[in-house]
């Protein structure tokens, strides 16, 4: 079997993945009074969305930012040599000033020197989900089995004109992660992933996106279910971004299941962090013992501007390791 055929059929694996959330915390409602909110909207900030607390550095640089995830996840993968590429996924289309390459400096600062190192943002705060079918498709078509891809996610909110965004009911915190995605080995098999974007026709051109939010990631959601064998009721745990609450219970209601199901706790501790949300979901999730040999789940995020993203995946029972490989859309 040549090195390609290998690669080909060795399972994408998700296999670690590391956080950071800088120590200085500020409540929601203090933040949202400093953007000029009334009481009566910061209230529905707090009991609709359920937002509580967010964490905020203003002193912190970006790489100060990033590193202790992408350090977190390396140390927790082993085998930095095996890492072909550096991925860095930002929401924002200017995360860094104008001739610092923020991919390039984390490979570097990472002694991660013989890897290649570029940046993608095309699908906001879906992005890290997007890069980790991205990377494996680069794995597949370029590696051999064992090599692995570093993924880091986050941005610094530098700006109050991007932390809040009332219509959307979303308010920006400081936050990272970073996961290193794997051909084969142990870890938590990628089974799907499906990625949407741009206006839906069947919606009509007067529903406002926090209307159709729901329904299109519903659909993205169901569609990445389609490509394995199981289905909604199979799924242990959604994981989701922390836009807000309101967002995931109307998604909760077209998917036809229990909010409880999806893992909500981390709104009201972080608020939304960029595209860091999911895997700092997952960090969690995986440091409290809620994901279990046997389970399967699916993490799903939206970004701003129309980009639908879910991702199926599953932890092998401890006895064995999974042999699926990941399905995605054209």
């Amino acid at each position: 079997m040549c090195r390609t055929d290998r690669a080909a059929s060795a399972p994408l694996i998700l296999t670690s993945v590391g956080t950071f959330l800088p120590e200085r915390e500020v409540r929601a409602e203090d933040v949202l009074a400093e953007h000029g909110l009334s009481a009566s909207q910061i209230r529905v900030f707090r009991r609709l969305h359920g937002l509580d607390r967010l964490r905020l550095d203003p002193g912190l640089g970006l790489l100060d930012l990033l590193l202790p995830a992408a350090r977190s996840a390396l140390a927790r993968a082993g085998t930095p040599e095996r890492v072909r590429y550096v991925v860095y996924t930002h929401a924002l289309e200017q995360a860094a000033p104008t001739g610092v390459e923020p991919a390039r400096a984390l490979a570097s600062a990472l002694g991660l020197r013989y890897a290649e190192a570029f940046a993608v943002n095309q699908h906001n705060c879906a992005q890290a989900l997007t890069a980790i079918d991205l990377v494996g498709e680069l794995l597949r078509a370029e590696g051999e089995e064992g090599d692995r891809a570093l993924v880091v996610a986050g941005d610094r909110v530098f700006s109050p004109l991007m932390q809040l965004d009332y219509g959307l009911g979303q308010l920006l915190a400081d936050g990272s992660a970073a996961c290193v995605v794997s051909l084969g080995g142990p870890g938590d098999v990628v089974r799907a992933h499906a990625v949407s974007g741009g206006p839906d026709p069947a919606a009509g051109p007067a529903l406002p996106a926090a209307q159709v939010g729901p329904e299109r990631l519903a659909a993205t959601m169901l569609r990445a279910l389609e490509r394995t064998e199981l289905t909604l009721d199979d799924i242990d745990l959604v994981i989701p971004h922390n836009v807000n609450m309101t967002f995931w219970r109307q998604t909760a209601k077209v998917l036809g299941i229990h909010p409880q199901r999806i893992f909500l706790e981390n709104i009201a501790r972080y608020s939304h962090c960029f595209a860091a949300d999911p895997l700092i979901n997952h960090r969690t999730l995986d440091d409290e013992g809620r994901l279990t040999p046997g389970c399967h789940y699916l993490m799903a995020a939206v970004g701003v501007g129309g980009s639908y993203a879910a991702t199926v995946l599953s932890r092998p029972p401890t006895h064995e390791h999974g042999h699926h490989g990941p399905e995605r859309d054209d």
